[in-house]
């Protein structure tokens, strides 16, 4: 299921990136299906970013300071609601500046 919402994430970017709507309509169902079955998607760009963030493997661009923030995301967080608990399938990958 892992790689299944990783292509989907893929596609949903490019399609933001090249501007093609005409899949959103299909995109959201889709995203709808998974979260019927638990999984969550998490997309942190533009979220900021320090070295106590579990959820994120981070390659930085800069000196890490108090203004850095995730500037690219290569893959997101992927979690998955089990009964009552949250738990992550996938720590997301990005770029920090």
């Amino acid at each position: 299921m892992k790689e299944i919402l990783n292509q989907l994430y893929e596609i949903e970017q490019k399609s933001i990136k090249n501007e093609i709507t005409l899949f959103d309509r299909n995109l959201k169902r889709l995203f709808h299906e998974i979260e019927e079955q638990g999984f969550f998607i998490k997309n942190p760009i533009g979220e900021k970013f320090s070295e106590l963030r579990t959820d994120i493997d981070a390659t930085l661009m800069n000196d890490l300071g108090p203004k850095s923030k995730i500037t690219k995301v290569l893959k997101p967080i992927i979690y998955k609601k089990e009964g009552t608990e949250v738990i992550i399938i996938q720590r997301g990958v990005a770029i920090v500046e």
